[in-house]
């Protein structure tokens, strides 16, 4: 990497965090602002943002933004989040001077060359990460490369089919990992088994779904136990087809890794050929608030 300042942009549902980075992706200064759905809006807060950091030479803008995108382009084709269909964002950022070049990619993507570069630094060279948030997401870097596939849209971990004629997932299939191992189809699944037991309970999220299982809630242990199963069948798919490293979960979900990951490694130890399966290590990362906007910046590259 070149020395020098790049702006890294977490673009997501909710939020957008936006950082100043040096060449190792480490965090000089960082900013955060609520994410609005028109494209113009946010882009021009963003600029507004940024602004303090403009005086500094930059060597580049990059961008991770949650859907299918064109990098090559900087067009966000479809993002289900924010209600965007074709938004040729990278020309949007150019629009309000944001510093050249501009890089777009897919956050989980994103995400997976920051655990690249900054958490696996030196670490890992073949690399597949799960980004566990209100969905499921996944990047691939393979010998020190980000692979992204023919149309960018490589590394859709959450919509492998892990029980086929399963739950039907948003992408309009059925049976994804994502609507099992995501937040949102975490919370549906439980409301639903609570609504059989004949309750009624507000506030459920990931978190609250973690405090009850460790409670003893048999509903919320039931919930993760599941989400567990087809989490190790996912994973045993990801080592025999890939044969990484190592596998790095990131995510708010993540944090209920030792619910669900246990008896996901399990599975996958049964399911998977024994050579890759003592090869690859699962871990869960330590800095998953700085692995998009790090590997966003470091995209300028």
């Amino acid at each position: 990497m070149r020395k020098g300042l790049r702006l890294g942009v977490d673009l997501g549902g909710t939020l957008v965090k936006m950082a100043l980075v040096d060449e190792r992706g480490r965090i000089l200064e960082r900013v955060q602002v609520e994410t609005v759905k028109n494209p113009r809006t946010l882009v021009k807060t963003l600029r507004l943002a940024a602004e303090k950091w403009l005086a500094f030479p930059i060597l580049g803008t990059g961008i991770g933004v949650a859907g299918d995108v064109n990098p090559e382009r900087g067009v966000v084709r479809f993002s289900p989040n924010l209600g965007w269909k074709n938004v040729k964002l990278a020309d949007y950022f150019r629009r309000m001077k944001f510093p050249l070049p501009i890089r777009v990619d897919n956050d989980a993507t994103v995400a997976a060359w920051g655990a690249y570069h900054v958490e696996l630094a030196g670490h890992s060279n073949n690399l597949v990460v799960l980004t566990l948030g209100t969905g499921v997401g996944g990047g691939l870097v393979f010998d020190g490369r980000l692979y992204r596939g023919a149309t960018g849209t490589a590394g859709e971990v959450g919509h492998i089919i892990v029980e086929a004629g399963g739950e039907s997932c948003v992408c309009g299939s059925r049976g994804c990992l994502e609507a099992y191992l995501g937040g949102a189809a975490l919370v549906r699944s439980a409301r639903a088994a609570y609504k059989l037991k004949g309750r009624t309970v507000d506030g459920l999220d990931p978190i609250s779904l973690e405090k009850r299982a460790r409670a003893g809630d048999p509903v919320a242990k039931a919930v993760w136990q599941r989400a567990s199963r087809v989490l190790g069948i996912a994973l045993a798919n990801l080592v025999n087809l890939l044969n990484p490293d190592t596998v790095l979960l990131t995510g708010g979900v993540s944090r209920g890794a030792p619910l669900f990951l246990p008896n996901a490694l399990k599975i996958m130890n049964q399911r998977a050929f024994k050579t890759s399966a003592r090869a690859v290590r699962v871990v869960v990362s330590q800095r998953p608030s700085d692995l998009g906007v790090a590997g966003a910046a470091l995209l300028v590259e």
